[in-house]
């Protein structure tokens, strides 16, 4: 089969999917539901990527043949995201010597399938949500722009800088950076404004929740 028959063979699945609740597919999985409000980091997406066949990588794209990441998202009825978007880890010393054409956060969203996972408004169990809309998305030029402008000032301004302690949510317009650590005490390498080496937080590079609901209202949700 070839990329182009399979990436279709994967968008049928992921559109057949439609209606379906996590708990319906995690039982046709035989995953158990995680118990009470706390929901498990990650769990959604694994649950998602294991029935769609994900192959997954450490840093590579999660259906590896295809380039394709998965990204799952919790969304109101309106297709409005309930948080900013997870995309990739920082290594604060290797970014600084970046561009964004050799970026891995620009790797990560050159071909993004976009499952969103509609919420009740209740309190409510993750078994709950269901799939509510697929989009296979790729970055328009305008879009790639804006990413591209985020990325060059957070890492000019910030990192090669050595001013990444003083980065918030509130920097960029698409593009964000957020906290990615378990606690406080989850650092990593870094160097501060005179060169020296530092610690920093872990930290990741988040899409905004207005960017990714006018992705998946872009088009008709199949």
């Amino acid at each position: 089969m070839n990329d182009e028959k399979s990436i279709s063979a994967l968008l049928s699945h992921a559109r057949a999917l439609r209606g379906a609740s996590l708990a319906d597919l995690a039982e046709s999985l035989g995953v158990p539901v995680p118990a009470g409000s706390r929901i498990p980091k990650g769990w959604a997406g694994r649950l998602v990527e294991q029935e769609l066949g994900a192959e997954g990588s450490f840093r590579g794209p999660d259906f590896t043949r295809l380039g394709i990441e998965l990204k799952t998202v919790p969304v109101r009825e309106d297709f409005w995201p309930l948080e900013s978007t997870a995309v990739c880890h920082i290594d604060p010393v290797v970014i600084a010597g970046e561009s964004w054409a050799t970026s891995y956060v620009r790797q990560k969203l050159q071909h993004v399938l976009f499952i969103a996972l509609a919420c009740p408004k209740a309190p409510h169990s993750i078994g709950d949500r269901h799939i509510t809309g697929v989009r296979l998305w790729n970055p328009s030029l305008e879009e790639e722009r804006l990413l591209q402008t985020d990325f060059e000032y957070i890492v000019r301004n910030y990192f090669r800088q050595g001013r990444a302690h003083a980065l918030t949510g509130h920097v960029g317009k698409v593009l964000q950076v957020r906290p990615k650590g378990r606690n406080r005490a989850d650092m990593q390498g870094a160097y501060d404004a005179d060169g020296n080496p530092s610690r920093l937080g872990r930290c990741g590079f988040y899409l905004r929740p207005a960017f990714v609901c006018g992705i998946l209202r872009a088009r008709e949700i199949l």
